[in-house]
């Protein structure tokens, strides 16, 4: 009898095995804490994305671009078809097709409990939520499995 050999994954099975792991973790915090302790739960990881992005980027120009840029990186680890215009003044995200309402159908298909109707419950809260923290005014724009969001750039670069 000889041992079985170690099955590897690839990197995009790794990748996904992650994004399961992540996915399932933050279903379980919205159903464990229901849609009335969301609030707290979402104000908490703003505050510590917030504080990220003050030792990440000093600038409050940089600051309010990094929110649309973390936003962008979380949808195209789901596959969302994304644009993205800086422009001076603003910087603005165009979701044609948010990848998590998709991998949602999906994770529900198999097993996975759902607490909120739709991703944008607490996507928009945190954002919007981490923006205050920063001190960024957005705006965004829900639509049918998209979105667009609109970070205004301030006009000066002091230090927060």
């Amino acid at each position: 009898m000889t041992a079985a050999q170690p099955q590897t994954m690839t990197d995009a099975e790794k990748a996904q095995f992650v994004l399961g792991v992540y996915f399932r973790t933050q279903a379980a915090i919205e159903r464990f804490l229901g849609v009335e302790g969301l609030p707290q739960w979402t104000q908490n990881v703003a505050e510590i994305n917030a504080s990220a992005a003050r030792h990440r980027v000093p600038d409050r120009v940089g600051q309010a671009r990094d929110l649309l840029t973390g936003l962008e990186s979380m949808l195209e680890v789901y596959g969302s078809d994304t644009t993205r215009v800086d422009e001076p003044n603003r910087t603005v995200l165009e979701v044609r097709r948010c990848g998590i309402y998709d991998y949602r159908e999906r994770a529900r298909e198999n097993g996975v409990q759902l607490t909120l109707d739709r991703p944008c419950e607490y996507c928009v809260d945190l954002h919007q939520r981490t923006a205050a923290e920063l001190g960024v005014t957005v705006h965004n724009e829900l639509r049918e499995r998209g979105c667009r969001w609109v970070a205004d750039i301030p006009g000066d670069e002091a230090p927060r």
